[in-house]
């Protein structure tokens, strides 16, 4: 959920038809960190970033949404970076260029093992059943291809339900995790072998929405954000956004 595509549904392009992935408290989320220069000037909790840089890809984007909320929560103000490129956030911050960011775990954890980042608090605390992640379609798929789009979002739920019953629930103990970071590994971190990427894989597991739920709650926070902000039009509904007849609802 970010400006850019709340303005492409504006346009009559896309349509967001579930929930991917979630924010759930008890389970490890994306992480606030900060760079170890901040880290030794003393910031070690999020309360603490009070006119501090904080880096994120564009304004509008789910960074900035999030590093806002939890600014909001604290009573502080930050100044915010945009950078463009993640890459280019991770560079900043573990020179210092920057004090601070939030990115999902299997991130966060190798940049706090090299020393030069720090994790000091979890978006969860702030947003606990934020909506990081969307299904989406075109619009033409969610209007006039509901078969096909009801189809894939079924294939799509079976392959959500297996993965949350085996990495987060560990529903087959950790020969189960194995054999779902040996799937994985088929298509995510391909290019690394099988033992340096498992675990990224495995640090990077995040509870997804079962049946693809939506979170229309979340959704409608992030959305009144921009509108906040004056990064989309005052005038865009829920409703432009969402097809909220594929899936659950929540919220």
């Amino acid at each position: 959920m970010s400006g850019g595509l709340v303005s492409l549904a504006d346009k009559g392009a896309v349509k967001v038809i579930g929930g991917a992935l979630s924010e759930e408290a008890g389970i490890d989320g994306q992480k606030f960190l900060v760079s170890d220069a901040a880290f030794q000037a003393g910031v070690t909790k999020p309360a603490q970033l009070a006119g501090k840089s904080y880096g994120i890809t564009s304004a509008g984007s789910s960074f900035h949404d999030m590093g806002s909320k939890m600014a909001a929560a604290e009573g502080i103000e930050l100044k915010f970076k945009p950078l463009q490129k993640v890459g280019a956030i991770i560079g900043a911050l573990k020179s210092g260029q920057i004090d601070a960011w939030s990115i999902v775990p299997h991130l966060a954890k190798p940049l706090a093992g090299s020393g030069k980042v720090h994790i000091i608090g979890n978006v969860s605390d702030y947003l606990p059943d934020y909506q990081v992640t969307t299904v989406f379609t075109s619009a033409k798929n969610a209007s006039g291809e509901q078969q096909m789009t009801r189809d894939f979002l079924v294939g799509y739920s079976k392959g959500v339900s297996d993965y949350n019953s085996t990495m987060i629930d560990k529903a087959h103990g950790d020969a189960g995790v194995q054999e779902m970071v040996d799937l994985i590994h088929k298509y995510v971190y391909a290019d690394r072998p099988r033992e340096k990427a498992a675990g990224s894989i495995i640090n990077g597991t995040m509870r997804l929405n079962e049946g693809a739920a939506m979170n229309t709650a979340s959704l409608q926070d992030q959305l009144s954000w921009f509108q906040s902000e004056g990064l989309v039009d005052q005038s865009i509904s829920l409703d432009t956004v969402i097809d909220p007849s594929y899936v659950q609802t929540l919220g």
